[in-house]
């Protein structure tokens, strides 16, 4: 009984020992890939809070004016680099492969071992890549969010209804001067000679009619710069120094937009862009703080280098606008050609010219629309509103106003009572609504570049951005980093990180 008790032991001792060479390798195995398993984890997470460490570094200037965001790489340090970048990269990544390292003492173990063996920037998106296309569509991306498409639907009409009218093509000053042209290019006869009764030819008290008459001053206001006609406060006289600009200067070149982010080409979309400007870019009527140029939406919209010159493109150019507009109200208003055909028939009489009426009308008639024109400008500076396409009451001066150019005395033709030219009354749009429509007609990529000189010069006047660029801000990198473990292992990982 004894010899079969230890036949039995020792059979489950040898069993025992075969199971023990079987189960350890296997228990090591399965320790050694929970090691692994968590390696990777820990690297997923660290990459993952490395990514959203460096994205919340974002410039607090471009995010407090502009609500843009983006990664400065200057830091602070005067110019830009990426290597500025990546060393943020690595103290957040070795931070977040062991945050409690200071904290070991000889006894602790770290199963893991890991550390940061390389990091390379392998593909970056900086803001003015491809043109200010980066730029571009971080603005409609934050406009989208903010607002929705839906947003610019008001000014798509407006815009649709300009182009409908031929408003954008409109020319009131080529008008006046055609109509002028024809009135001069006519012969105005003298009075037939009266003898007295020896046959000596009597002198006459004649003058030849002026030929400008029938415009009254508006050819010699014409003549005049439009500035001293529609401002009533002074004008700013602040400079851009253009070579300093985006579209000037040698960029920082990046690897451009980022592959999936959608295209942002429709017209809604552009129209959101513009709609960025009016929001975040000050102008006559509403001066942004702190800017250094007062006018900057006009700015963008005519690209000259200096304030006053970017005004007095834009009030011209508003000038043709409301010219046309006031022309389309003009040929459906019987009442006002009326009167120009009445004053027209008249003057011809006078001239003792019958077949010269409608050529006198014309140029009445022109005269009439460019001086209502002028005004419109003047009450659109002054903070006013102007309908797109007036109706009778809305129309502001009186012919005989208009052909004395009283613009000063802004009056109903109706009821000749005083208008009041303050923005808090009126109807239609204002001077920004008009800035919208005249921005509709710069070309995309100047505009686009006139804005990132704006941002760039605004940001610069404040304490500590004196030397920021847009070209070393940064919104989304690809980075490849190679972790290595004491326990023999590495690990090769890609990690993209972007805004928007």
């Amino acid at each position: 009984m004894k010899r079969k008790n230890q036949k039995e032991n020792a059979a489950v001792s040898l069993y025992l020992t075969l199971m023990m060479a079987v189960m350890i390798p296997l228990i090591l195995t399965m320790i050694e890939g929970a090691r692994i398993s968590a390696i990777k984890l820990r690297l997923e997470c660290a990459a993952d809070l490395m990514a959203d460490s460096l994205l919340s570094e974002y410039n607090r200037e471009l995010l407090k004016q502009y609500d843009l965001l983006l990664i400065d790489t200057a830091y602070d340090q005067g110019s830009g680099s990426l290597d500025h970048l990546l060393n943020h990269l690595e103290e957040y990544l070795s931070y977040n492969l062991q945050p409690d390292k200071e904290q070991y003492i000889y006894t602790d173990r770290d199963l893991l071992g890991l550390q940061l063996e390389s990091a390379e920037i392998v593909r970056v998106s900086r803001a003015t890549d491809e043109g200010g296309r980066v730029f571009r569509y971080l603005v409609i991306s934050a406009m989208l969010e903010k607002y929705g498409i839906a947003y610019v639907a008001d000014v798509q009409d407006m815009i649709e209804t300009s182009t409908a009218l031929h408003l954008y093509e409109s020319d009131i000053e080529a008008d006046c001067a055609s109509a002028q042209g024809s009135v001069n290019a006519i012969e105005v006869p003298g009075p037939d000679p009266v003898y007295d009764e020896y046959g000596n030819e009597i002198e006459q008290d004649w003058t030849t009619p002026g030929k400008d008459d029938p415009a009254g001053n508006v050819n010699a206001v014409r003549s005049q710069g439009i500035l001293s006609l529609v401002c009533k406060k002074a004008v700013s006289q602040n400079t851009f120094a253009a070579q300093t600009g985006v579209d000037q200067r040698s960029l920082v070149k990046g690897d451009g937009y980022c592959e999936d982010w959608e295209e942002r080409n429709s017209v809604a979309e552009q129209l959101l862009f513009n709609e960025f400007i009016m929001e975040k870019c000050g102008c006559y009527t509403e001066v942004k703080a702190n800017s250094h140029l007062q006018y900057e939406i006009e700015y963008i919209a005519m690209g000259k280098d200096n304030d006053t010159d970017n005004l007095k493109a834009v009030a011209h150019r508003l000038l043709l606008f409301r010219g046309g507009a006031n022309t389309v109200h003009y040929f459906r208003d019987a009442a006002l050609q009326g009167e120009a055909k009445a004053l027209a028939a008249g003057l011809s009489f006078v001239c003792f010219m019958p077949q010269c009426e409608p050529l006198f009308e014309t140029l009445i008639a022109s005269a009439w629309i460019y001086a209502e024109s002028l005004a419109d400008v003047r009450l659109l500076l002054d903070g006013g509103k102007v309908p797109l396409i007036k109706e009778h009451s809305d129309w502001n001066l009186s012919l005989g106003n208009a052909l004395s150019v009283a613009i000063d005395t802004v009056t109903r033709s109706d009821t000749g009572e005083e208008e009041n030219t303050g923005g808090a009354k009126g109807r239609g749009l204002s001077y920004k609504d008009h800035l919208r429509l005249l921005l509709y007609l710069t070309p995309e990529q100047d505009r686009l570049n006139r804005c990132m000189n704006v941002v760039e010069t605004d940001i610069r006047k404040v304490q500590g951005y004196e030397h920021f660029r847009l070209d070393d801000c940064v919104a989304g990198a690809t980075v490849q980093l190679i972790f290595r473990s004491r326990y023999g292992y590495t690990f090769l990982m890609e990690r993209r990180f972007r805004y928007a």
